[in-house]
């Protein structure tokens, strides 16, 4: 397969991209800072994305020669905000990169007909966009923009019925972003999404990286 990953510079995005290399497929790795990606690999093609500039995204996808079998939306952003200490600029960078980002970047592949059909679109969401599981959060703009974005995993399953479309929650992640605390290693969640893609037969669905299902 030709796997698109946003955000394939560091932490779950660089973890797939290496797992997706094991697996024998070639990877189109977009990051705002494609000079952090060094690896001498011949599958690997490297390309510039700011997700928060929709210009960006439109030249991209111009600029992209080959079809995408399966597209995941893992770029993020995350602010520690709290009730106390919520900041405007904080949602509106979140909402563009975590909501907005997946959303155009499907859409402009889509209609560009670089998305093959019988391909797979990937939303990396999070169990704190789980209305339903939401017992807290740490960051309120970060659980917003999930929340939205498991609502285009939605949309889109209902619009494009030759892709499946899918959110996965990676698990609590040793990452920059997800913390020193965190239980769950890069290369583990990132085998378990990798099966996911591989395997998944149903669209509009919200899993973690086990496979088990998870409520909207």
């Amino acid at each position: 397969m030709n796997i698109l990953i946003t955000g394939a510079n560091r932490g779950i995005g660089y973890a797939l991209l290496q797992e997706a290399l094991k697996r024998g497929h070639l990877v189109i790795a977009a990051t705002r800072k494609p000079e952090m990606i060094k690896i001498d690999n011949n599958r690997v093609s490297v390309y510039f994305l700011d997700l928060l500039d929709k210009d960006s995204i439109e030249k991209f996808v111009e600029t992209l020669s080959v079809e995408v079998d399966a597209l995941i939306n893992n770029a993020g952003v995350l602010y520690k905000d709290s009730f106390e200490n919520l900041e405007y600029d904080y949602f509106l960078n979140t909402f563009k990169v975590n909501t907005l980002g997946p959303l155009f970047l499907s859409q402009r592949l889509y209609k560009s007909g670089k998305l093959k059909s019988g391909g797979k679109i990937i939303n990396i969401s999070s169990i704190l966009g789980s209305i339903a599981l939401l017992g807290g959060t740490t960051s309120y703009s970060y659980s917003v923009s999930k929340a939205a974005l498991n609502m285009v995993t939605k949309l889109l399953s209902s619009k494009l019925k030759d892709i499946k479309v899918i959110s996965v929650h990676p698990g609590w992640v040793k990452t920059d972003m997800g913390g020193k605390e965190a239980p769950v290693m890069p290369e583990e969640s990132a085998k378990g999404i990798m099966d996911i893609i591989e395997n998944v037969e149903e669209s509009g669905v919200f899993l973690d990286y086990t496979g088990k299902s998870l409520p909207w």
